[in-house]
């Protein structure tokens, strides 16, 4: 009898089945996650930037407003150029504060006014000074017997200011820098 071939009695190769795309393994759902967790950081990011973009933008169309409406009460009226000086300088007074307040601690900023009110603006500010030249107007305000200020320099010197403090992150407590002084100011 002739020899069988022993290889020929063995079964053949059973192939493992193939590898399934679900359930991922862990390493996928924690990649997944991360991923969204970027996007939501960079959607809310890029919301919050939206947001500040279009509050300095209001605040500017009130400034541009007020600009507009002194024009136009002076070209009406050149005799009341007084009086609508005093109205500018009580919109941009009240302007300023507001957006202080939106940057700085309310209990820092509301009771400021006068020299203080001044001293605040400028140091918040970077390199605009409002002790001296037009800027000085705002701390008496609407209070001035005569208006005297220019209109130009005083709008000019605000929409700075406005850009400044929206050109610049602050957090809820404020500006270190800036509190510190008016602490020790107080």
């Amino acid at each position: 009898m002739e020899a069988e071939d022993p290889l020929s009695q063995l079964a053949d190769i059973h192939l493992p089945s193939a590898v399934s795309l679900w359930p991922p393994a862990p390493g996928w759902w924690v990649a997944a996650a991360l991923i969204l967790l970027a996007l939501f950081w960079l959607a809310r990011h890029q919301y919050l930037i939206w947001q500040q973009t279009q509050r300095m933008q209001r605040a500017l169309n009130a400034l541009a407003m007020a600009y507009s409406a002194y024009n136009k009460a002076i070209q009406l009226a050149p005799d009341a150029s007084n009086q609508a000086g005093l109205d500018f300088l009580y919109a941009i007074n009240s302007l300023l504060k507001r957006v202080a307040l939106v940057h700085f601690p309310e209990h820092e900023i509301a009771a400021l006014s006068g020299r203080a009110w001044l001293e605040f603006l400028g140091r918040s500010s970077h390199g605009i000074s409002f002790t001296s030249g037009a800027g000085s107007a705002l701390a008496d305000g609407e209070y001035r017997p005569v208006f005297d200020a220019d209109v130009q320099t005083l709008a000019v010197l605000a929409r700075t200011w406005i850009k400044q403090q929206y050109a610049h992150k602050r957090t809820a407590a404020g500006s270190p820098a800036v509190t510190g002084k008016l602490e020790a100011s107080a």
